[in-house]
């Protein structure tokens, strides 16, 4: 909702400043806000590709405990 409030507050002032013939001004404030939401993008898409990639390792973790589990119960004549 933060965001909202901030891209409608950004929208406002831009067209403010496009009303004031204020045409650079206006492009200048919107590329600025652009660049900060893509920055957040590429920040929230990092993080989630590192939690993805710890996943993925718990998981090979997992599976290689369970593999080793198996094997020790096999050679003591169980499973």
């Amino acid at each position: 909702m933060i965001h909202t409030i901030a891209t409608v507050d950004i929208l406002n002032l831009a067209i403010d400043k496009i009303d004031e013939g204020k045409i650079k001004d206006a492009k200048d404030d919107l590329i600025t806000y652009r660049d900060k939401l893509q920055n957040e993008i590429d920040e929230s898409d990092k993080w989630a590709k590192e939690q993805s990639e710890i996943h993925d390792m718990l998981e090979l973790e997992n599976e290689m405990s369970h593999n080793q589990t198996v094997n020790n119960d096999e050679k003591k004549g169980g499973i």
